[in-house]
């Protein structure tokens, strides 16, 4: 593990969580990126300040969120955000590279907020799962009202409610897959501001791996991502259930694998920055094109676009 770096600017973390909350006076749908984004000066006290000033300042805001927002929203910031924190935060001091820091802190999050969600539910009349169906189905049926109120065909509305009733059930099925999803976003979101910050004000001493543009996923996870597809189209029940929501996730790190090629010939052929952002927009916005980012990242493994793994094989 390495030495704790003595800070140079204690101010850094307190201007940051000022910054986050007065964005959330200001412009309160803020509140959802402020969430995503509150690990991160959590995380930069721990590393600047050490385990015991990191733990105190969790327990500092838990308590009064708990007597701000109440026990269930200060327990799920506990499982979702502070969770995390504390596992990134331990995880870098100890030099582990980057895509393990982000997976284990993800795992930890998304793990124990689903137990949480559970829990909360279990004295309901309703499950997690019915109850992410019952939100689904309520915005389709606004979506619903706003067609009839413009007189779209009748039969065609119908059609479109038993279309929207079904992906309400794919929805509400595949709910542990978002939610790990998200952790998984949150955990990478943060970890690459943390490397950023951190390197910009004490260099790069905690954060030595590689750069994202030559990550590789551990190329066993493709027999999650087959597995998986198999269960989905050929199971049925908790099977097809099960399958949906591995292969989603398995879809959101290809996803990520193929970025990091985009990213790879990007730098490569010094594209401007500017070009950067009109293909990156291009790709958040086109679900064709996100596919096919997911499926550069899967063929990776046997095409070796980057040619990463030769290099490996010879040094």
């Amino acid at each position: 593990m390495a030495e704790l770096i003595p800070p140079k600017n204690l101010l850094v973390p307190a201007v940051l969580v000022f910054i986050l909350f007065f964005g959330l006076m200001v412009f309160p749908p803020l509140g959802a990126l402020i969430g995503v984004l509150s690990p991160f000066p959590l995380v930069f006290i721990y590393l600047q300040r050490g385990r015991q000033v990191g733990i105190a300042l969790v327990a500092l805001v838990f308590v009064v969120l708990l007597l701000l927002v109440g026990a269930n929203q200060a327990m799920l910031f506990l499982a979702e955000y502070a969770l995390m924190a504390l596992v990134l935060g331990e995880l870098i001091r100890f030099q582990l590279p980057g895509d393990r820091c982000i997976a284990i802190s993800a795992l930890a999050s998304g793990f124990v907020s689903m137990v949480l969600l559970v829990a909360l539910f279990g004295d309901q009349d309703v499950s997690v799962k019915e109850f992410f169906a019952k939100q689904v189905r309520s915005h389709f049926s606004q979506s619903m009202e706003a067609f009839e109120s413009m007189g779209e065909n009748k039969a065609e509305v119908e059609e479109m409610k038993a279309f929207a009733e079904k992906m309400a059930e794919v929805f509400a099925a595949s709910y542990p897959a978002f939610l790990l999803i998200g952790s998984l976003i949150g955990a990478a979101a943060n970890y690459a501001l943390i490397r950023i910050a951190w390197i910009r004000l004490y260099g790069p001493g905690l954060f030595s791996g590689r750069a994202f543009s030559e990550w590789i996923c551990p190329e066993n996870l493709v027999w999650g991502f087959i597995l998986s597809g198999a269960a989905l189209f050929l199971g049925q029940g908790m099977v097809a259930d099960a399958g949906l929501n591995v292969f989603l996730v398995m879809l959101c790190i290809y996803f990520a694998q193929g970025l990091s090629i985009i990213v790879h010939f990007l730098k490569v052929r010094k594209v401007p920055t500017f070009f950067w952002f009109v293909l990156f927009i291009l790709i958040f916005v086109q679900p064709l094109l996100i596919g096919l980012v997911a499926g550069l990242g899967v063929f990776d493994i046997w095409a070796d676009f980057r040619k990463l793994r030769t290099v490996e094989d010879v040094s």
